[in-house]
């Protein structure tokens, strides 16, 4: 029975250190979208700069203008596709988490009854 007991810690420390991993994951994760979204200030930033400057422009300018306008709305569209990718990232981590822990609470609950039984017989 002690043997078993054993196996039973062994498995919630294997279960706590996969919840230790997703977390630290699911942080790494976050500290990433918060860096998405502070390049997509700045680039908005440069994007509204741009926009702001007032002059008169010929068609080559213009067409060069269009062309950087078109840029940073690409940029932009590939930042906020990069975004919603680490939302759907740490969601799924969160649900694996969610997983993890109602693993653990199981384990804990086979531990104690097993140390019921241990204490009994």
């Amino acid at each position: 029975m002690s043997t078993l007991l054993s196996l039973k810690q062994r498995r919630e420390r294997g279960i706590r250190a996969a919840i230790a991993k997703l977390e630290q994951h699911e942080a790494d994760l976050h500290r990433h979208k918060q860096q998405l979204l502070q390049e997509r200030q700045q680039l908005w930033r440069q994007w509204r700069n741009c926009g702001a400057a007032e002059q008169v422009l010929d068609q080559v300018e213009w067409q060069s203008f269009k062309s950087q306008l078109a840029d940073y709305y690409h940029l932009d569209q590939c930042l906020l596709e990069q975004v919603a990718t680490t939302d759907r990232q740490r969601a799924d981590l969160q649900r694996s988490k969610a997983e993890q822990r109602q693993r653990l609470r199981q384990a804990l609950l086979d531990q104690e009854k097993l140390k019921l039984l241990m204490e009994s017989t």
